[in-house]
C-alpha cells in the first residue's frame, strides 16, 4: 500500500476501465508493476466517444488535462511518439515502439515513483529535472502507445523501472464514488474529484 496520498490524475468524473486490488478486478495481474495500475476514461451514455469513434477528437478525454498526482521530482518523459490509430471494433493496437507511448514518471517521497502514460505528444508542460507539485497540469491525454482509445494510464511503482519495479496498492485522497470518498478503487466505477458528482 502507498505510503503517499495520491490525488486522481485528473479533474472531474472518469470511468475506471480497468484497475483494482484482486485478481479479478486488476489491470493486469500477472504483470507485477501493473498489477496496481488503472486505466481512466471519461463515458457519457456507458460509451468513451460520440458518433464516429474511429476519429480520436470523438473521445471525451482527448486532450483533457493530465494532473500530477503527488508532489515530486520528473525523472524521466518520453514525447517523440505518435498516436496510435483506432481501428474499427477498436482492438488494443500499439503503434508506437513503447508500450507506454509518452509518459512521464516522477520521484516521490517514501521511495515511491508514479507513471502517466499515453500523453499526447508535443503536450508536456513540465520536463525532466523539474520539482512539481500535486494538482498541477502535467500535460494532455492522447492515444499514444499501447491502446485502444484515449484513456490515463497510472501507477505507482516501488522503482523508477516500470518493466520491473513491484506495483503499489494507490492510496488516494480525492476520490469519490456515488459521493462516498474512498481510499481504494475498483473498475467499471465512475470516480469524481468532486463529492458532488
Amino acid at each position: 500500500m502507498s505510503k503517499n496520498k495520491y490525488l486522481l490524475p485528473f479533474i472531474g468524473e472518469y470511468f475506471i476501465e480497468y484497475g483494482g486490488l484482486t485478481k479479478k478486478t486488476s489491470h493486469s495481474w500477472d504483470i507485477i508493476p501493473q498489477r496496481y495500475a488503472y486505466d481512466f476514461e471519461i463515458r457519457k451514455n456507458n460509451l468513451p466517444y460520440h458518433d464516429d469513434y474511429l476519429k480520436l477528437e470523438n473521445y471525451y478525454c482527448y486532450l483533457d488535462d493530465i494532473i500530477c498526482p503527488c508532489a515530486g521530482f520528473v525523472i524521466d518523459i518520453q514525447d517523440n511518439q505518435p498516436n496510435t490509430k483506432v481501428y474499427k471494433d477498436r482492438p488494443i493496437i500499439n503503434d508506437s515502439n513503447d508500450a507506454r507511448g509518452n509518459y512521464i514518471t516522477i520521484k516521490h517521497a517514501h521511495g515511491e515513483y508514479s507513471t502517466i502514460c499515453h500523453f499526447e505528444k508535443g503536450s508536456f508542460k513540465v520536463a525532466i529535472g523539474d520539482i512539481v507539485e500535486a494538482g498541477q497540469v502535467l500535460g494532455k491525454v492522447g492515444n499514444s502507445g499501447n491502446t485502444q482509445g484515449p484513456h490515463i494510464h497510472f501507477q505507482v511503482q516501488k522503482g523508477p523501472d516500470f518493466e520491473n519495479s513491484k506495483g503499489v496498492i494507490i492510496t488516494f485522497k480525492n476520490a469519490y464514488v456515488n459521493s462516498n470518498k474512498k481510499r481504494f478503487l475498483s473498475k467499471n466505477h465512475y470516480v469524481s474529484t468532486r463529492k458532488e458528482v
